[in-house]
């Protein structure tokens, strides 16, 4: 896995130490939940969706495409909900 170096405020740098250790998660998983729920997906995960959207009904491109974004949109959504509870 290849590593990256980022800079933060100290503030900000707490915070996401308390969010880790709140949630019994490593700052990298946090860091990686954050950068999908901001709509960064890499192109093997958009095929997956797109392809389930297809397998469960007989869809155009276009359709399953509508399909996985709004469904990823609710995940994300229920996601941030439930870690902001």
């Amino acid at each position: 896995m290849p590593r990256t170096t980022i800079t933060l405020s100290e503030e900000r740098y707490r915070a996401l130490k308390q969010v880790a250790a709140r949630s019994g998660q490593t700052i990298t998983e946090v860091v990686d939940q954050a950068l999908e729920l901001a709509g960064v997906n890499t192109v093997e995960a958009v095929r997956e969706m797109l392809a389930e959207a297809s397998r469960r009904a007989s869809l155009t491109d276009e359709e399953a495409m509508e399909m996985a974004l709004r469904e990823t949109a609710a995940t994300r959504a229920e996601d941030f909900t439930r870690r902001s509870a």
